[in-house]
């Protein structure tokens, strides 16, 4: 089966971060289920201008690439600055439109698989009704947990939804805001993301403290993840001092670099270290290679995720592969993957007082790491490549009775 994948959050080399768990799907899908898949991820057009350094990283993401085995293409388009986002998908939808164009001359693909319903969902709608084919959209994130909250944008998502052939939520939150925005019941399945299990493994601890230069005596939690307000550092830090008084030796360490898509919120990150005096009891390790997480994961004794919104979030995935236990909010589908006891715990609000007192509980808790690993094996990209190729045939069917 021949798929166009449409995303317009998707890594590049230049920014090999970025959206890497659509990556990961649509390589998984060619690897394990043998499908002809070319990406095609909308790039907004922006000046090389490296004073505007948020624009500027999108101005050298290349044209045309091959990652992973993946062919990937990037139409440039216009997109307003602050108006702009409400009317995505209409912005991109006519340079996206001349590129299918052309890549349908030589590659007649059978579906569409949409990441994201806003924007690149309904743009796949048009596309669907162009060539007649079927699609499939997967909502991710804010995309319905957020963006219908604007009557522009719910319009849209509506729309999308209800000319779907097949609509994903990555969790069962945003499988159930894909009901109340119009999908049908009966074209409404929850696959979350999937994990490398055999890259993320158990290591020894004190070895990869030492490759870190992590020091062995510490309790060290564990955020990663933008310096974004919705990512919930902020909250850690001020927890900090509630959980010194039990673990003196605890210790934060943030991974992860500045906000690239929200406002950066490491200035207040590090007011509130200042305001607490903890410069020596957390650290902002900046931004890490995705290849080395592995080690950051195995050197730490709990994970914290105390984020806003989520929709399957990989860091906590990733986590857990590893063995390490840990602690989340109550959204997207950190519940989906902590309601196991053996794993950690969900917090009951995101709140301060909710994170020092789960922190120091699982502080004090001697944690089966091998078990909780072992417990995440169903959960690697074959497993769900194998559902969502299943899945993506019986839509594709759709398309031969159109």
């Amino acid at each position: 089966m021949r798929i166009l994948v449409l995303s317009a959050t998707f890594p590049a080399s230049a920014e090999p971060g970025r959206g890497v768990f659509v990556k990961e799907r649509a390589k998984a899908l060619k690897n394990y289920a043998d499908f002809d898949i070319r990406v095609v991820a909308p790039v907004p057009w922006a000046p090389p201008i490296k004073r505007f350094s948020n624009w500027y990283r999108l101005s050298q993401y290349a044209r045309s690439e091959i990652l992973d085995g993946l062919p990937v293409t990037r139409p440039r388009y216009f997109l307003p600055p602050k108006i702009g986002g409400y009317f995505h998908p209409s912005c991109m939808y006519r340079s996206v439109a001349k590129c299918v164009d052309r890549i349908r001359t030589e590659f007649e693909f059978d579906l569409i698989d949409a990441h994201f319903v806003f924007p690149s969902g309904v743009v796949a709608a048009k596309l669907g009704r162009r060539y007649g084919v079927p699609v499939a959209m997967t909502g991710r994130g804010e995309d319905m947990l957020r963006f219908p909250s604007n009557v522009i944008m719910r319009k849209s998502i509506e729309w999308a939804l209800n000319n779907a052939d097949c609509c994903i939520g990555v969790s069962r939150e945003i499988a159930t805001a894909m009901r109340n925005n119009g999908a049908a019941e009966s074209k409404i399945q929850v696959v979350p993301n999937g994990i490398e299990f055999e890259k993320f493994n158990v290591l020894d601890k004190e070895e990869c403290r030492e490759r870190l230069n992590l020091p062995s005596e510490k309790k060290i939690i564990l955020g990663v993840g933008d310096r974004l307000e919705l990512k919930g550092f902020h909250l850690l830090v001020d927890a900090m001092p509630e959980v010194l008084k039990i673990h003196p030796n605890a210790h934060l360490i943030i991974v992860g670099g500045k906000g690239r898509f929200g406002r950066d919120y490491t200035s207040e990150i590090e007011r509130r270290i200042a305001e607490h005096h903890l410069e020596n009891q957390v650290s902002l390790a900046g931004p890490k290679p995705h290849k080395e997480l592995v080690e950051w994961y195995n050197a730490a004794d709990l994970f914290a995720l105390m984020s806003s919104r989520e929709g399957s979030p990989n860091v906590l995935i990733e986590a857990l592969a590893c063995g390490l236990p840990a602690i989340g909010t109550p959204v997207g589908g950190i519940p989906d993957e902590l309601n196991v006891p053996l794993r950690g715990r969900v917090l009951s609000e995101r709140s301060v007082s909710a994170a020092s007192q789960a922190i120091c509980d699982c502080l004090s808790k001697t944690w089966d790491r091998q078990a909780i690993h072992e417990s995440m094996r169903g959960r690697n990209w074959c497993t769900t490549a194998t559902r969502l190729a299943e899945m993506l045939q019986d839509v594709s069917k759709i398309g031969l009775k159109k």
